[in-house]
């Protein structure tokens, strides 16, 4: 009974929704009585999954219990790629994920992860972050990150296993891997996601290094294939750009040649750019970001208060070009690091870990063509003591934040 309840509620629900639509689109002739006993009818196909691709993922997911015909189009490949392009394109959000796993008892370790509202057009100066949903049992280290890829976030557990976890659908998978070093990326032609892991330890110096990437296929399928590389020293953590994974290293040993490591997420091919020292000279610390879809690196120094920072792009990764330039703040800041840039260009720098309760929680935006900085408070992210008491938080924790975070209904 409960089920066809269930059922029932989404139907009247969605012919609400989509009567709404209608009304709006501009369509005469009929008034509100008739299009609500013709609604069926006088909706084409193509017109009614338009409409669909619009609505949030929260609400396609309960659509798909309205009928055989709206679960196969929503869950269709077509249709996810179409609904990810229209959120990308109008529907941006901040994800912030922590974990309080090393300073709790074992039942309350979890990875928090945080969302905000869209980003409006009128550059406002708050924005409000919900709690999406928590991953019991996750353990990370004090520096790993947890980065939005593709609607997907992705993070490597202490104990050899990497999590994968869709925020909009809450669905977790965990994959045992034989590294401690991870990174997820996204084959955007054969809309697959694959996880690069490093093998062999590189503190061994070993004269080749392993690694093995796991691809994600649908229904939980996990295939494997391994290649070797000549030996590097990584030292930072890896940026997943337009279908390629860049991290830092030190090749062929650590802090000898600084290089960037390139591994080509369709085509499973490794490759080594070329780079200059000051790119991974703080190595961990070192902050490489996507800049309008080109790998960049954003130099200061993440021991001190800085009011000028470098900017480094790799402009042509065959001709091992970077371009540089230098740009000077309003005001200092300190202790933060720039996951990147919105869609407008501006550079973000954002607090490597939790603010204090009692303190706000700031994002910075530089625009390099104005050469001035706003500020933008996000409220929601953890600022309740009730909420920090009860899971045992603490100001020091690492954060993770990605400023384009889009809805993905994809299933793995």
């Amino acid at each position: 009974m409960r089920t066809h309840q269930n059922k029932r509620l989404c139907q009247v629900e969605s012919k609400v929704l989509l009567g709404t639509a209608i009304k709006h689109s501009g369509e005469r002739g009929c008034n509100e009585e008739d299009e609500k006993d013709k609604l069926e009818d006088s909706i084409p196909n193509d017109l009614e999954v338009d409409i669909l691709t619009r609505l949030p993922a929260k609400t396609l997911l309960k659509f798909r219990c309205v009928s055989k015909m709206w679960s196969y189009i929503i869950r269709s490949q077509s249709f996810v790629d179409s609904h990810y392009a229209l959120s990308s394109s109008t529907r941006s959000r901040f994800t912030v994920t922590f974990c309080n796993a090393l300073i709790v008892p074992d039942d309350t370790k979890r990875l928090f992860i945080f969302s905000s509202s869209f980003e409006e057009e009128d550059k406002s100066s708050s924005l409000v972050a919900k709690l999406d949903m928590t991953v019991p049992t996750v353990v990370l280290t004090y520096r790993w990150k947890c980065p939005s890829i593709h609607g997907f976030i992705g993070c490597i557990n202490n104990s050899f296993q990497f999590i994968v976890c869709n925020p909009s659908t809450r669905q977790v998978i965990t994959l045992p891997t034989k590294g401690s070093r991870s990174s997820l990326g996204y084959d955007p032609v054969g809309h697959q996601f694959k996880v690069l892991n490093l093998v062999t330890s590189p503190d061994m110096f070993p004269d080749y290094l392993v690694h093995e990437f796991i691809t994600l296929g649908g229904g939980g399928e996990v295939s494997r294939s391994q290649v070797t590389t000549a030996p590097y020293y990584p030292v930072t953590d890896g940026v997943y750009i337009n279908g390629s994974i860049y991290y830092g290293a030190w090749a062929p040993k650590l802090r000898m040649d600084p290089v960037i490591v390139c591994f080509d997420v369709r085509h499973e091919k490794i490759s080594f750019i070329k780079a200059p020292r000051n790119v991974v000279f703080w190595e961990t610390e070192s902050i490489l970001m996507d800049y309008r879809g080109k790998l960049a690196s954003v130099l200061v120094n993440p021991y001190s208060p800085f009011r000028s920072f470098g900017l480094l792009i790799l402009e042509d990764a065959k001709k091992h070009e970077w371009s540089k330039q230098t740009f000077e703040l309003p005001f200092p800041l300190v202790d933060v690091t720039s996951p990147g840039t919105n869609k407008a260009g501006e550079i973000i720098f954002a607090p490597n870990t939790l603010p204090p309760v009692d303190k706000p929680f700031f994002i910075f935006y530089y625009n390099v063509e104005k050469k001035d900085m706003r500020r933008v408070r996000l409220h929601g992210v953890a600022d309740d003591e009730e909420f920090r008491r009860r899971y045992g938080l603490q100001d020091t924790m690492r954060v993770t934040i990605t400023p384009e975070h889009f809805e993905s209904i994809a299933s793995l």
